[in-house]
């Protein structure tokens, strides 16, 4: 089997050549097969993520969330850990896009500016992303090991994981500390 590294690697160029049309479709069908899971249902506290490198378009989902009365939060990395090790990360109240209400954080990655911070509970889910996942709903993420450190410290969030389908492969190696999503949603199949 092919290391994790080479799996990410390969499944990203895909990803990464996907047209902006057909990412943009299969966001949205992405995004509305998301809000039909309870878990996101049921949430008060929604966490997205800033897409980048063609990741599905969860933010999609940012205004409908609000217009439930749910709360939308989104990652910030507040610590870089050292080499192979996870930093910290929290997440902070998302307000939008506008020119003051972000700024680019860590990896390049666009964060929120609002210094309110999600106290993670149990009507918490977070829509997460990744590299690669099975539908056994193992993932590979980006090897920063950020998620997998928050849902260690967080147990009782939810989480889903959203992908294309080119990003979900038969196997792929897992180690123990690996975070498995509750559910993982890519345009054709939610994996439970």
């Amino acid at each position: 089997m092919a290391t994790k590294k080479e799996i990410r690697k390969a499944v990203l160029a895909e990803r990464k050549a996907l047209d902006e049309e057909t990412a943009a479709l299969a966001a949205q069908v992405i995004c509305r097969k998301i809000m039909d899971i309870d878990a996101y249902e049921e949430a008060t506290d929604v966490c997205l993520y800033m897409p980048i490198n063609n990741e599905v378009n969860v933010l999609l989902l940012a205004e409908m969330a609000e217009e439930q009365g749910k709360r939308v939060w989104v990652p910030k990395v507040v610590k870089k850990g050292e080499k192979d090790m996870a930093g910290d990360m929290v997440f902070n109240r998302y307000e939008g896009t506008e020119d003051d209400s972000t700024v680019t954080g860590a990896y390049d990655i666009t964060e929120s500016t609002s210094e309110e911070i999600l106290e993670p509970n149990d009507s918490t889910v977070i829509i997460m992303p990744g590299a690669v996942f099975t539908p056994w709903r193992d993932r590979i993420g980006y090897g920063g090991g950020f998620y997998d450190k928050f849902l260690d410290e967080h147990p009782q969030v939810k989480t889903i994981a959203a992908c294309y389908d080119l990003q979900v492969v038969p196997e792929i190696p897992t180690e123990e500390f690996d975070k498995k999503p509750d559910y993982v949603v890519s345009e054709t199949s939610i994996y439970r």
